[in-house]
Order: C-alpha cells, then sequence, then structure tokens
C-alpha cells in the first residue's frame, strides 16, 4: 500500500501522541487489575468456564459440565478464553479474570483507531480516554463477563470495516464480518446490533460499481461465521451432544433466537424455547425507589446512566455535529496530510477538493450514528437481565463524545460569535449533568468535587476565550510561514478541555481501586450501592479506601454444605473409576462443586430448572450405569426426575442439608437481574463479600441401587 492511501497509524503521529495513548493504556490496565484477583464470576458461568478447562469435549460443545451432558443457556464463546486461561494459568480468580484484561485494552485501542482515522490523533485519544474511563467499562473488564468478548469484538469489526471503506481492500471487510461472528459467541444477537451500521456504511463507503457486491460479501462473511457454532451442534446427532439449555426440544437454534432472542421480548414466539427468566413486560423495566424506566428514559436512570452515561451531552453534540457534516464541501487544500478521513494524500498538483475524502468520513459518521440508534432502540425496549448490557452503546458514545469534543475546540475559532460559545456550554452542561450523576450514584465527595471544580475552570476558561475575538489568540505572525504564533496555546486549550470532560467519568471509575466499589461478575457496576439506594446514605458513600491491589490469585469460596457434600459422596463411593461425583437435580447444588472441585457431576434442569436433560427412566438408567448417589434439591418440583425417582426406588436418605433460612428460598437470579440493591445487599453482589457463593442452598443426598 502506497503513502497516498495508506490509513492514518499511530506509528506515524508525534511521539506525544503516541506517548498519551500508552499512558491510556496502561492506567486502563491498572484500573482493570488493581483487584483481578477478587472478582469472581457469576457461579453458573464460572462452573462452566472450569468445566471446559478440564475437559476438550465440554470446551467444543461449550457445556456446563465436565462430562459434557448440558450446555450452557447461551452459546459458550465468552468462556472459551477464560476456560483456556485457566487451562494454562491455573485455577484461579485472576486466571479467570484475565481474558477480560485483555478484551479491554484491545476495545480501548480500536477506539482510538477509529478516532484517529475519522477525525484526527486528538479525537482518537480522547475516544480511548473515554473508552478507559467509562465505569461500565471499567468494571466489565475487570470481571469474567460475557459482554466483554462481544464489546472487544464488535469495536474491531468496526475498525476493520472502517479500514475497508479507507482502501477499498477486501481482507479488512472480511475481518469485520469475522468479527461480528466471533461477537455473536459471545453475546448472540446483540453482536447484530452493529450490522446494519456496517452494512448502509460500506454501501455508502464503496464504489458504485462494488456497492452490491462488498455489501453482500460483508453479510454472508457475518452471518455465517455468526451461525457456524449454532450450526455445527445442530448437525450433531443428539446422543453425541450435550442437551442444548433454554430448550425443550434440544435444538440449538431456539435457545440462540428464542430462549436469548426473540423470546426476550415476545415469550413462546420459537417453538421449543424455554420462556427467559424476569418476566414482566419487555417494555417496561421497573427500578425499586426511582419510578419506573419507560423505553426512551431507561438509559438516563440513575442505574444505567452512572455507568455509561457520563458523557452523554457531549455524544449528542458529536451527534448533532456528525449529521451537519453529512452535507458536502469542497475546497483546496494542501498537498499532503492526514484529513477528516484518517488518510494521507498528496495529489500530482499539490492540491485536491475535500469533498474526495468525505465518502470515508460520512460513511464513519453513518455507521455510528446508526449503530448507536439500534443498539439504544433495542435496550430501551427490552428487559434488562443485569447492568452490564448498557455497554452495547459504550465504544459508540466514546466516539461520538471525542467527535463532540473534537467540534466544539474547532469552533472557538469560528468567524461568528455565537458558535464560539459551544465549548464553554458543554463543559458547563457537562459538569451540571456530572452533579446529579454524583448525588443519585453516590460518589465520595473526595472524588466528585475535583472533577466538579475542574469543569467549572474549563467552563470559564472556554468562555473567555469564545469572548475574545480569535485572531486575538490564533492570530499568524508574518514571515513564519504560516506557523500559528499561539500553537502551543492552543494545543494547551484542547489538552485542558479533554481533561476536564473526561474528569467527570474518571472520578467515577476511580472508586474501582476499592474492593468494596469496583462490582463483581455477577453484575459490572462502579459504585458501592445502584442508582437511588445511595441518596440519604451519607455515611455509606463516604466510606472510600484504596484497596491493596490483588492483581493476581484469588480463589472462590467453598460454602461448607459443597464441602460437606463433597466429603461425603466420596465416602460414599462417588467418582470413583472415572464417573460422575453424583447426579443432580440443580445447577444451584452442583455448580459450586464443579467450580471448586473442577469433579464431573451430572446436572438436569439447565439454568432455568425447566430444561428436561433427564426424564426420569435416565435417572436409572445412570444409576444403573453405576452413578448411585442422587442429590435433591430443596423445595423440588413434584415433576422433578430426581425427586420422582428416589420416590418409587428403593434409596437410601443419607444426608440432608440447607440454608438456615426457609427450603428453597434462595433464587441468585436476582444477582443478575438489574434491579437495585440497598446496602446490605451490596455486600452480596461484590467478591469481596462473595454472598453468591457463600449462600447454601437447601440439599438431601441419597444412595441408590
Amino acid at each position: 500500500m502506497d503513502d497516498t492511501t495508506r490509513p492514518a497509524r499511530w506509528r506515524d503521529q508525534r511521539p506525544s501522541a503516541r506517548w498519551t495513548l500508552v499512558g491510556i493504556l496502561v492506567g486502563a490496565l491498572v484500573l482493570f487489575c488493581w483487584n483481578l484477583g477478587r472478582g469472581g464470576d457469576f457461579t453458573f458461568y464460572q462452573s462452566a468456564a472450569r468445566s471446559m478447562s478440564e475437559s476438550w469435549a465440554a470446551l467444543a460443545s461449550g457445556a456446563f459440565d465436565p462430562g459434557a451432558t448440558v450446555t450452557l443457556d447461551k452459546l459458550s464463546g465468552f468462556a472459551v478464553p477464560q476456560a483456556l486461561s485457566l487451562r494454562l494459568l491455573g485455577d484461579s480468580t485472576a486466571a479467570l479474570a484475565f481474558p477480560q484484561v485483555v478484551e479491554g485494552l484491545v476495545t480501548i485501542w480500536a477506539c482510538s483507531l477509529v478516532g484517529l482515522r475519522w477525525a484526527g490523533p486528538g479525537t482518537g485519544l480522547v475516544a480511548a480516554a473515554a473508552a478507559a474511563t467509562t465505569p461500565v467499562f471499567v468494571s466489565m473488564f475487570a470481571h469474567p463477563m460475557e459482554d466483554a468478548m462481544v464489546t472487544a469484538a464488535l469495536a474491531v469489526a468496526l475498525c476493520c470495516w472502517q479500514r475497508s471503506v479507507l482502501t477499498g481492500r477486501w481482507w479488512p471487510l472480511v475481518a469485520a464480518g469475522l468479527a461480528v461472528g466471533v461477537g455473536f459467541q459471545a453475546k448472540m444477537l446483540q453482536a447484530w446490533f452493529v450490522l446494519p451500521a456496517l452494512l448502509l456504511g460500506t454501501w455508502l463507503g464503496s464504489a458504485s460499481g462494488r456497492r452490491v457486491v462488498r455489501t453482500s460479501v460483508l453479510a454472508v462473511v457475518a452471518v455465517v461465521s455468526s451461525l457456524s457454532w449454532t450450526v455445527a451442534l445442530a448437525l450433531l446427532p443428539a446422543g453425541q451432544r450435550p442437551w442444548i439449555d433454554g430448550t425443550t426440544d434440544d435444538d440449538p437454534f431456539a435457545m440462540v433466537f428464542g430462549y436469548n432472542g426473540l423470546g426476550r421480548f415476545l415469550p413462546g414466539l420459537v417453538p421449543g424455547a424455554v420462556p427467559a427468566e424476569g418476566g414482566g413486560s419487555p417494555w417496561i423495566h421497573p427500578i425499586p425507589g426511582a419510578g419506573h424506566g419507560t423505553g426512551l428514559t431507561k438509559l438516563v436512570d440513575p442505574q444505567y446512566a452512572t455507568q455509561i452515561g457520563w458523557l452523554l451531552p457531549a455524544a449528542v453534540l458529536g451527534a448533532v455535529l456528525a449529521l451537519a457534516s453529512l452535507r458536502p464541501r469542497t475546497g483546496a487544500v494542501g498537498t499532503r496530510h492526514t484529513g477528516a478521513d484518517g488518510l494521507r494524500h498528496a495529489g500530482t498538483d499539490g492540491t485536491r477538493h475535500a469533498d474526495q475524502a468525505d465518502p470515508a468520513a460520512r460513511a464513519t459518521a453513518v455507521t455510528v450514528l446508526v449503530w448507536t440508534v439500534t443498539a439504544a432502540t433495542v435496550l430501551s425496549v427490552m428487559h434488562l437481565p443485569h447492568t452490564a448490557y448498557v455497554a452495547a452503546v459504550g465504544v459508540q458514545l466514546c466516539l461520538l463524545a471525542a467527535s463532540g469534543w473534537r467540534g466544539a475546540v474547532g469552533l472557538l475559532r469560528a468567524s461568528r460569535p455565537v458558535p464560539r460559545y459551544t465549548l464553554a456550554t458543554l463543559l458547563l452542561v457537562e459538569t451540571v449533568w456530572w452533579r446529579w450523576l454524583d448525588r443519585t450514584g453516590g460518589t465520595p465527595e473526595v472524588l466528585a468535587l475535583p472533577a466538579v471544580l475542574a469543569g467549572l475552570a474549563a467552563a470559564a476558561v472556554a468562555l473567555v476565550l469564545a469572548v475574545v475575538p480569535p485572531d486575538r489568540w490564533s492570530a499568524r505572525r508574518a514571515g513564519t510561514e504560516g506557523r500559528p504564533v499561539r500553537r502551543r496555546a492552543r494545543s494547551l486549550v484542547a489538552v485542558a478541555t479533554a481533561a476536564a470532560l473526561l474528569a467527570g467519568p474518571a472520578a467515577f471509575s476511580l472508586q474501582a481501586l476499592d474492593a468494596q466499589r469496583d462490582g463483581s461478575g455477577e453484575d459490572a457496576s462502579v459504585g458501592t450501592v445502584d442508582g437511588l439506594a445511595a441518596r440519604g446514605t451519607h455515611e455509606d458513600r463516604e466510606v472510600f479506601h484504596v484497596s491493596a491491589p490483588a492483581v493476581t490469585g484469588g480463589t472462590t469460596p467453598v460454602p461448607s454444605d459443597t464441602r460437606v457434600l463433597v466429603r461425603t459422596a466420596l465416602a460414599l463411593g462417588g467418582g470413583r473409576d472415572g464417573r460422575p461425583l453424583f447426579l443432580s437435580d440443580s445447577w444451584r447444588v452442583s455448580a459450586g462443586v464443579i467450580a471448586t472441585t473442577g469433579r464431573a457431576v451430572l446436572t438436569d434442569g439447565g439454568y432455568s430448572g425447566r430444561v428436561p436433560v433427564f426424564t426420569v427412566g435416565q435417572v436409572g438408567a445412570e444409576v444403573r450405569s453405576g452413578v448411585r448417589l442422587l442429590v435433591e434439591r430443596t423445595g423440588a418440583s413434584a415433576d422433578d426426575p430426581v425427586r420422582q425417582y428416589v420416590a418409587h426406588d428403593p434409596c437410601r436418605l443419607v444426608r440432608q442439608d440447607g440454608p438456615g433460612g426457609r427450603p428453597g428460598s434462595f433464587d441468585p437470579s436476582h444477582l443478575r437481574s438489574g434491579g437495585h440493591a440497598g446496602p446490605a445487599d451490596r455486600e452480596a453482589r461484590h467478591p469481596s463479600g462473595a454472598a453468591a457463593h457463600h449462600r447454601q442452598t437447601g440439599w438431601t443426598l441419597w444412595q441408590c441401587g
């Protein structure tokens, strides 16, 4: 590729820009890793990662248990890096979370490249810094969660797509489609949020004679790579693969498009799909203590806005400016430079017209805008099981906010007076918005106040610069070859306003240095308590301290009843000769055993408890094959196959154990419900308390045969 068509690269930028990017990546790495050894995953998925690290069959099929009898309730691509990390680095909390750290750095790097090639190095650096300080990213990339992988994959897809539009080459276009496919393996249909935007952007950014072919190739590659694993599972005979969780008919497509797709909006639409948990209307997502978050307002509710929306005013400005930029412009420019489209151009006559560069820049603007609208619309009308879902709009908001900052700084030099006040207005609105988020999100004043003061100071400076005519502070001195007299002053203004713009989210995200405030694998969110629960608990919000770093190691606490169950099962001969330790009717019993011991445990019911992995006859067949121990969960339903088997077969009751409360009363699904938790419940959602692992589930151990 010659120098005239090569996309902008960071290696070609000034050393100061390159080192700034390095600093952003290092800062993000510190935030992600500070409590890495403390943050566990939701037990169900942690058990699957452990199973996949112990068994190649489980890894290939995405199974919940080492014996590969039932899959996860979603495609398991997100757990593959976790399983490989456990296999390579050993079983530890940090090893489980390490892949998400890498995915976070990839996301930041991709944001920086897209920003660089869209509008220059300043936009790229602000986009990277915005991604590094977005609270939901800070928590999500520090814990083992499926949302991390899809976020990174779609950021890479956007980056590859942009390169294909800039260069016209095929391999970046194919790579973009493959990246969408990787994201699909992690979070299924959420990966397709970006697809309409990429297809429209490809059409707009391609030469007229190649539009149909290039758009079709991208669509085919994205869809084929997305469905590859699902098709492979469907083609395997039922007896040679695990039962597909989330289904009553063992159909992988029902799990992907029903249980995890259309069933979230219209339960029962896809035959064979188990109705998704969460209930209620998908159009209204209630938030206790904060009223009701309806479609158009959900993403600005405190629960979500404190995690994703700190730069929302700047993103709105960026969207407005992006729409304005869609108008074609013409004019002469210099001979060789990096333009708004991110390409270095050199004309034979030393000049070119700006509209030659516009197609790629316009395509990028349209793609980011359409992706934002698509993701925000879907999130607004669906039930959100947990906060990390809002990461689906994170990359887009970072890019739009960076674009808004760049446009506001550029308007300081406008000839008309009114546009010059854009930057001051933006910083003032952002500061007021931060203050509201601080109050509703429980930001400690030691972090919140400096950020607010920085925002106000920057707004005041921007106001002064808006009043002063631009020729006063950006004039050019004759005889200096056109270089600005105050180039450094203008650069300082840009840097200072960028830092002030990012002060709010950065201050809130610094709470992740406190192990009690960095979120968890159950729900990625920074802070002490969710949303409005912080209001009125002044003492709680002010208790902030930097925890000692825990970059490596970490183990999952083993509940006492799990230790008792494992010891008793081993004493009775469970797990001998390569057989499973026992057969259970619930993952709530077997997950802790698998996660902490890696032993094979046959499990019925799937995540929902309504998946017919085993019939009564199949339970009897397992008993006759040598699996003599059955574990029945307290509160099992009357049609539970284990309960039915022990009721009609001469089995001996060995031991009963259970939680201190009412048997069967604990339902850990609330940990991923997306609802608010009070101060007492917040401990249950953080790895330091690890209440999700300590909570006991009642069970009865039977010996049969």
